[in-house]
């Protein structure tokens, strides 16, 4: 998203880690995107072909060096395991703005992980990448994916409107925005800003 001038900086936070996406994260990621209950609500289906996840992960890197996306995967601290993957793309550098887009391991629903996980990268989003505003789709069905959004101090964006193709069948979405005035405001990120700003130092040396 930086059109490859410098290396994005490594999220930290408790129990995640989040990294720019390698080539070695291609079985990783194909193990993600082939789950049925993880693409549920997705706008493609589930990989069926390890070729899928390789070809992925080079056109993550093309777009990254071209600076119209940045594709992160999230990593167990611990266990060094790839658990999700999260992303920044369609990248408006004139108007700062760019859609939101995530993914988690089904054996980490539920546990706190995913919030984490956007908490780190939104206030870099915000605090180093310098965006405005940030819009994420999701499927009208997925509930758990409009609480996550709404936990994160995003509000639902009704003047937006987004189609997708899912499961062969059309279906418009739920469209939610975030901007950075409410993010700095909001009382839920007030315990990330100081990590936040650290991010931002680190990326910056």
């Amino acid at each position: 998203m930086n059109g490859g001038k410098g290396k994005p900086a490594v999220l930290i936070g408790k129990r995640v880690r989040l990294r720019l996406i390698e080539e070695r994260d291609a079985s990783g990621l194909f193990e993600l995107y082939s789950d049925q209950d993880v693409m549920r609500y997705w706008n493609h289906a589930p990989w069926t072909r390890p070729e899928q996840a390789d070809r992925a992960v080079e056109e993550a890197r093309s777009e990254h060096a071209s600076g119209i996306s940045l594709h992160y995967v999230i990593e167990h601290l611990s266990t060094k395991k790839l658990i999700g993957s999260c992303a920044l793309y369609a990248v408006d550098q004139e108007n700062r703005c760019a859609a939101l887009g995530y993914l988690l391991a089904k054996s980490c629903w539920g546990q706190g992980y995913l919030s984490e996980a956007m908490q780190r990268f939104l206030g870099y989003a915000f605090m180093q990448l310098t965006l405005d505003s940030i819009h994420a789709d999701i499927h009208p069905g997925n509930a758990a994916s409009a609480k996550a959004l709404t936990r994160l101090g995003f509000r639902q964006d009704r003047d937006r409107r987004a189609s997708w193709l899912v499961g062969g069948a059309q279906c418009a979405t739920a469209s939610y925005r975030l901007t950075r005035r409410d993010w700095l405001e909001s009382a839920v990120h007030a315990n990330v800003l100081t990590a936040a700003l650290l991010d931002q130092s680190q990326a910056q040396r």
